[in-house]
């Protein structure tokens, strides 16, 4: 039983009510910096932006293209500009409503209304809860952080044929003349001959706007014109974001210059310079005669919304996206601004390509927006250039092994001595054999100089950076370096350019490698270095870092769509205008060279729409030539969807589909919505139960009439089936209904099974067919649906009169067909587990600064933010740590499974002023590049409340002030799960790897008591131990009882559960427990259920007067 102090209950006035028990969820969230706790938060209004309108509105003409019938959006017509303008006044009532409310002008840092209709203001929690409230206002949330994600490419996906018009169907070749294509990324290198106005194949580019007429930060006219920013007839406009780098478009990165030349950059003669060695190829984009406007808006949310609106604005044709988050939420979110910008910017007629993701190769790691169907998500695969390298001439020990071959874009070195660096004790940290130590990603050298003299260094593969690793055996002495995965990441390895010789080898050769290593004595090798390899062989081998199907949020949508080349990628890179080139590998580089066969195609075929150019593309990709990762079993379509993009005969494919926005739309699942009925090349099914079956349109774009033969092929075991019509003829123009059957009856159930749709040309002699067109089959086989878990309430609570009993009832329901299986019981304390981390800063003098100290650091690893130790309060004796003004303590933690509970006491002044932030992140380091928060948890002294920022269920709680009091949460990384409770009351519970940011990952990353420039609050006995887990050690509650503790639900059915509160001999107050149900729904195997019983209270609300 968890019994909570008596607390004193006041009627509070409608508007305090209102800012403090107002929700707002919050996606990916920032960590707020602003002394005055301002944030960015997104806001969508309710009507339509500018590129879906559809002439619902008395006196406001449609502006949607596909209504009018027209390809783009015409943002000059008169019906845009009306339409514009209305939506102008709703945004301008509601900044005049929201100065009103809160008694000044707030900033409103962007306005959106082309694809998204909105905007985004710098406002407190508390006035974001209140704008949730407003008229118009569909969904608030705080800024959120999206992450990142050429010489042989583009003749490897056949883009030769189509510039040279082998493969164009009798119509001239193009480069991508006249086609626009937008980047939204890090910005771009301007002065990088890939953006030049003159190729290097002497091509001088024409700009669509006119010569001298550019957008952004080159159109003297724009607020944002900057003089010396080198726009021209290819680079036709670069924009900056105000949020970001300042708002210069220059690349702060030099990723938005390598994806923008991959995918539409000039033919140059790049030279890629590395620390030991140094290439020279020519390299080319896709669409090396498409202009380029680059939107320099990475990576958050609201500057990327602005960026979506505005390529619209600039009549973008292709965007290429290599932009997204590691976990996927469903693309009919109204919190995803760019997923539901993206899909009114295909309303406006354009064509968006985005990385699937770098989490692969395990299942399911496709991330958002990438699960979209209304984007072309792309997963990387190889192409047949290489730069191997190799282990060679290896002697001593046992018995040597044979030449190790791997990658590397190093020199050669050796023979040398060959060392296992797990076998030299760490100076730093605690992980040598990972060759780091400290943060993630971090320079840190486990060793110091000198601990090496020359030898070949093997490192196994970890949380560290690879090319991170080589530098810190470099600076401890090491000659050369050998990274070895583990099983964690199997066979995919890089080929980067490492500060000395250095190979990466897979995990079955570092197995090999290591246990030799583990024998005998005497051990050398030789580095060989890396040579230049061009081989079919080499190509089409899906990268082992590519994220893999199936889609989480929406199953029956197939991804990724199609594979491109994204290893070892030779592209622009550089920062600001330093002009150079690198490798690079992702599926960020796999992205741009489907945007850039896009533009091929748009400029081949400009009347096709975005859906039929994404069709040709899917149903023109050969997978019957694709491998795993491993090099030798055949590739299915979670790990490269349609295959791998082929423009060879995308641009004559001769079927193409389409299909709308409205059933886009539809098809959410949120809303009764069906995926699988969604005319896309591809044939999903989440749950296949005996049979299942689709139904696909194609359209005759050959410009003859064909006869199609339609078979279903390449079925796994025990699955069979069937399409009809088995053959249909299409004259040019006219379309075909296609019902294609699964049969899963005799298949293994519980499993995803694969096939193909293939469409073949009837051949007529001496005449040119079409080629084969192919949709990929992924279906799920299950014998009926399973339980699924059908809840009345989600927490319970009743007021009951002193030595009174009241009854509630839970309904336990079941919408499955499967059978449901429960048990209810109450939950018991959680039990605590040796080990651990704990600290009570009594070993550390008073007064002492904890930077540097016991693994604290200031955030950012920065010593002006971190805390002192002090004696003015104390659970234990003598000190505490004082969080105050510029105070920003963070501790690592490396924890990634179990059930842990961290504990801590905090110790809050009656005198607090400001607002004060407890925070668990779980990525966490110094550079920023990948945190994410798991919770956000405001002390507000201007309202002395607790408030809870993120998606987590429960209401604030007052504030307890001039005690030590004590603040706990159970963090369950198995179920992924949370609960917050303060001075023992539940704050919210929820998800740990979606409640703030989060990013999917389920990790404790770091504890960060953030001072935000409020006055002090303490801290002590902090500890985060491994524990029981949450609903783990079933207990009585003396005041509750169940009228049935287990059953049995059939499909369709229910129980109920009368659930008694007893108050009996109770005195008043608030007392609070929880019910644990255990399910066999796949979706729900554990639902905690918040109890509350109020005692002899009235319908008052809370207030804390202080002192």
């Amino acid at each position: 039983m968890n019994v909570s102090r008596a607390r004193n209950w006041l009627l509070l006035i409608p508007a305090l009510m209102l800012m403090v028990f107002a929700t707002v969820s919050a996606r990916t969230q920032p960590e707020s910096g602003s002394p005055d706790g301002l944030d960015i938060y997104l806001i969508r209004l309710s009507d339509a932006p500018l590129a879906s309108y559809r002439g619902d509105i008395t006196g406001l003409e449609a502006t949607n293209p596909g209504v009018l019938g027209e390809r783009k959006l015409n943002v000059a017509s008169s019906a845009s500009q009306a339409y514009a303008t209305f939506l102008e006044g709703k945004r301008a009532a509601l900044i005049n409503q929201m100065d009103q409310v809160f008694g000044r002008s707030v900033d409103v840092v962007y306005e959106y209304y082309v694809t998204n209709n909105g905007m985004a203001v710098r406002l407190t929690a508390a006035e974001a809860a209140i704008v949730a409230e407003m008229p118009d206002v569909v969904v608030v949330r705080r800024d959120y952080e999206r992450q990142l994600m050429t010489d042989a490419g583009p003749a490897w996906i056949g883009a030769p044929e189509i510039w040279n018009g082998t493969a164009t169907g009798g119509m001239p070749g193009t480069k991508g003349e006249g086609i626009i294509v937008g980047v939204i990324d890090t910005g771009i290198n301007p002065s990088n001959p890939s953006f030049a106005d003159i190729g290097g194949d002497a091509y001088d580019h024409d700009n669509p706007f006119g010569s001298g007429t550019y957008v952004g930060v080159c159109d003297s006219g724009d607020p944002s014109f900057d003089p010396t920013f080198p726009c021209n007839d290819k680079l036709i406009g670069a924009w900056g974001f105000p949020t970001v780098n300042g708002g210069d478009p220059r690349d702060n990165d030099g990723h938005g210059s390598h994806t923008a030349s991959t995918s539409a950059g000039n033919v140059v003669t790049a030279t890629v310079v590395g620390p030991t060695l140094t290439v020279t190829r020519t390299i080319t984009g896709v669409a090396p005669h498409a202009n380029i406007i680059a939107y320099a808006a990475c990576c958050t949310a609201s500057a990327l919304a602005s960026a979506i609106d505005q390529v619209v604005l600039d009549g973008v044709d292709v965007v290429n996206y290599s932009i997204g988050s590691d976990a996927p939420t469903s693309p009919w979110d109204p919190g995803d601004f760019d997923s539901s910008g993206f899909l009114a910017a295909r309303d406006a007629g354009v064509f968006v390509a985005t990385s699937a993701g770098n989490n692969g190769p395990g299942a399911a790691t496709v991330g958002s927006p990438a699960v979209a169907p209304w984007i072309l998500s792309v997963g990387a695969s190889t192409h047949d250039r290489a730069y191997p390298n190799a282990v060679t001439d290896m002697s001593g020990g046992g018995t040597p092994p044979a030449d190790m071959f791997g990658k590397g874009f190093t020199d050669g070195y050796g023979p040398a001595d060959i060392v296992f660096a797990g076998d030299f004790p760490a100076d730093v940290g605690t992980t040598p054999e990972l060759c780091g130590a400290g943060a993630a990603q971090s320079n840190t050298s486990p060793w110091n100089p000198g601990t090496f003299s020359g030898q070949i260094v093997v490192c196994e593969r970890g949380i560290y950076g690879r090319v991170e690793k080589g530098e810190n055996v470099l600076a401890a002495g090491a000659g050369g370096y050998i990274l070895v995965n583990t099983a964690a990441q199997g066979e995919s390895i890089n080929g980067d350019a490492h500060a000395l010789p250095g190979v990466h080898l897979g995990a079955t050769l570092g197995d090999q490698l290591l246990t030799w290593l583990a024998s005998g004595s005497g051990h050398t090798a030789v580095i060989a270095g890396a040579v230049l390899d061009i081989d079919p062989a080499n190509g089409d081998i899906m990268a082992g870092f590519s994220s893999r199907g199936p889609n989480v949020p929406a199953p029956s949508i197939i991804v990724p769509s199609l594979s491109a080349p994204g290893v070892d990628i030779i592209a622009a890179d550089g920062v600001g205008d330093a002009v150079s080139w690198g490798f690079n590998s992702g599926t960020s580089m796999a992205s741009p060279h489907a945007a850039g066969a896009a533009a091929l195609l748009m400029a081949l075929h400009p009347t096709w729409t975005p859906a039929e150019i994404q069709s040709a593309m899917m149903l023109s990709a050969d997978p019957s030539a694709m491998l795993k990762d491993d090099g030798s079993t055949p590739a299915d379509p979670f790990d490269d969807g349609s295959g791998r993009v082929d423009l060879t005969h995308a641009g004559i494919i001769g079927l193409v589909m389409d299909e709308s926005t409205a059933n886009y739309t539809a098809a959410n699942p949120d809303t009764g919505g069906d995926p699988s009925t969604l005319n896309l090349a591809s044939l999903g099914q989440g749950a296949c139960q005996d049979t299942c079956s689709w139904n696909r349109t194609v359209t005759n774009r050959s410009g003859n009439t064909w006869t199609w033969n339609a078979s279903v092929i390449d079925l796994s075991g025990g699955v069979t089936g069937d399409v009809s019509p088995t053959s249909f003829s299409l004259a040019d123009g006219a379309s075909q209904t296609i019902t294609v059957t699964l049969d899963v009856t005799g298949a293994t159930l519980n499993t995803w099974h694969f096939g193909q749709l293939e469409l073949a040309p009837t051949v007529v002699e001496g005449d040119p067919a079409p080629p084969n067109s192919y949709m990929p089959i992924a279906a799920f086989a299950i014998d009926a649906l399973p339980p699924a878990l059908d809840l009345s309430a989600t927490s319970l609570s009743a007021t009951v009169a002193p030595d009174q009993t009241t009854n509630v009832d839970l309904t336990i329901g079941n919408t499955g067909e499967q059978s449901l299986e429960w048990s209810l019981f109450e939950y018991g304390p959680i039990t605590a587990v040796e080990g651990g981390w704990s600290d009570n800063f009594d070993s550390y003098a008073t007064g002492s600064q904890l930077h540097g100290q016991g693994g604290w650091k200031g955030w950012a690893n920065d010593p002006s933010a971190g805390a002192l130790t002090s004696s003015a309060q104390a659970v234990s004796t003598p000190n505490s740590v004082e969080i105050v003004g510029a105070s920003d303590l963070v501790q690592e933690y490396t924890i990634d499974d179990g059930t842990w509970t961290f504990s801590g006491m905090q110790y809050i002044p009656a005198s607090l002023s400001g607002v004060t932030y407890f925070i668990m992140l779980n990525q966490y380091d110094d550079a920023g590049a990948t945190n994410n928060w798991s919770i956000e948890v405001q002390f507000d002294g201007t309202q002395d409340m607790v408030i809870a920022n993120g998606n987590g269920t429960g209401d604030p709680l007052p504030i307890i002030y001039d005690q030590w009091v004590e603040i706990r949460v159970e963090i369950d990384l198995v179920n992924d799960m949370q609960f917050f409770f303060y001075g023992g009351d539940l704050l919210y519970f929820g998800s740990w790897s979606e409640n703030v940011s989060g990013g999917g990952i389920t990790s404790i990353g770091a504890l960060d008591l953030f001072a935000n420039n409020a006055s002090a609050v303490y801290y002590d006995d902090l500890s985060l131990q491994p524990s029981s887990g949450f609903c783990a050690s079933p207990a009585d509650i003396p005041w509750l009882s169940l009228s049935d503790t287990s059953g049995t639900v059939a499909g369709g059915g229910s129980d109920t559960v009368t659930v008694t509160m007893d108050a009996t001999g109770l005195s008043s107050g608030s007392y609070s427990g929880f019910l644990c149900l255990e399910t066999n729904d796949p979706a729900a195997p554990l639902v905690p259920i918040p109890v509350e019983m109020l005692v002899g209270y009235l319908n008052y609300l809370p207030i804390v007067i202080k002192g």
